[in-house]
């Protein structure tokens, strides 16, 4: 999964999904290189034999996972620019 976001605002643009990107994958890009960034986000296997986004923090891992079965979901969070983490859109 790579999540490209407003470098300032945190806002998501766009994302690519997949757990697994081939290099061409990673050579892509959303909108100016000087205004946006990316988070890639490497999925594993567990000790089950399933996928899951390789990420220390519980929380995260739970908010990807749910973004991975509904990925229009995505535009529901914002990244936290001083942690590169998802939280969830304040609501206005």
């Amino acid at each position: 999964m790579i999540i490209f976001f407003n470098k300032t605002s945190g806002k998501i643009i766009g994302m690519i999904e997949g757990r697994i990107h081939q290099s061409e994958h990673l050579k892509e890009w959303v909108g100016d290189r000087e205004k946006n960034d990316r988070l890639v986000i490497e999925w594993v296997k567990n000790k089950e034999g399933f996928f899951e986004p390789n990420v220390n923090n519980k929380e995260q891992k739970k908010l990807l996972i749910e973004i991975d079965k509904n990925p229009i979901n995505i535009y529901n969070y914002i990244i936290d620019i001083s942690t590169k983490e998802l939280r969830v859109k304040e609501k206005k």
